[in-house]
């Protein structure tokens, strides 16, 4: 998501998104996102291989009722069965708080077949209480570990602790921020199942990204 501000040009989601989970407007916003992207992506959905992932952000305030669930079958419905995967990302800025309605919501999620994976794993305080309180699908390592590959011996410990951890319970693993050959190898050779960053794609409008799936 980007905010294309009429005086101040391309405003970057780390710049926005802040305020609108603070003025409650997230919650609508991704509402409005899934279905932009529903509706834009749907038409070439036969086209890909299925089980397609597309992740989308949430947060604390997303998970204070089950409103999520029909947004999420709501998007759902617009793809052919099995052709796409929807991955919620839970982000940190506000902690999620278990409680009878979280476990009701990642439940009836999970049911729908939506998966669940923890944001920048490894740099939020509440991380590891999300392990423990949540039914996790995947970790998503943090891009500052990504960045500290063959720099800083300390970062890689902690990033191959990160992998073994996720090896010990099951857990698929993401690495965030990939942008170099080095890193791209180092990660495949520890068994890290996706990679994401600058090495293979960056942020475009709906339409070039259409074309650029078409190409690969």
């Amino acid at each position: 998501m980007r905010w294309q501000h009429p005086k101040e040009g391309l405003v970057r989601p780390d710049l926005f998104i802040p305020l609108a989970e603070h003025s409650g407007l997230i919650v609508p916003m991704t509402r409005a996102l899934l279905r932009q992207t529903a509706t834009q992506l749907a038409p070439h959905a036969a086209r890909w291989r299925p089980g397609f992932h597309i992740g989308v952000n949430i947060t604390a305030r997303h998970c204070q009722d089950l409103a999520l669930v029909d947004d999420c079958r709501e998007f759902l419905g617009a793809f052919p069965v099995g052709q796409v995967t929807l991955v919620l990302e839970l982000t940190e800025r506000e902690l999620i708080v278990p409680t009878d309605i979280t476990r009701r919501l990642f439940d009836a999620l999970h049911q729908l077949g939506v998966m669940i994976a923890i944001d920048d794993f490894g740099t939020g305080h509440s991380s590891l209480g999300y392990l423990r309180n949540f039914n996790v699908d995947y970790l998503k390592i943090d891009q500052s570990f990504v960045a500290m590959i063959g720099a800083d011996a300390l970062s890689r410990h902690i990033l191959d602790s990160i992998i073994e951890l996720s090896g010990k319970l099951d857990l698929g693993i993401v690495a965030e921020g990939v942008e170099t050959v080095e890193q791209c190898e180092y990660l495949a050779a520890q068994g890290v199942d996706f990679l994401q960053g600058y090495l293979f794609g960056r942020p475009l409008p709906c339409e070039e990204f259409i074309k650029f799936l078409d190409r690969h």
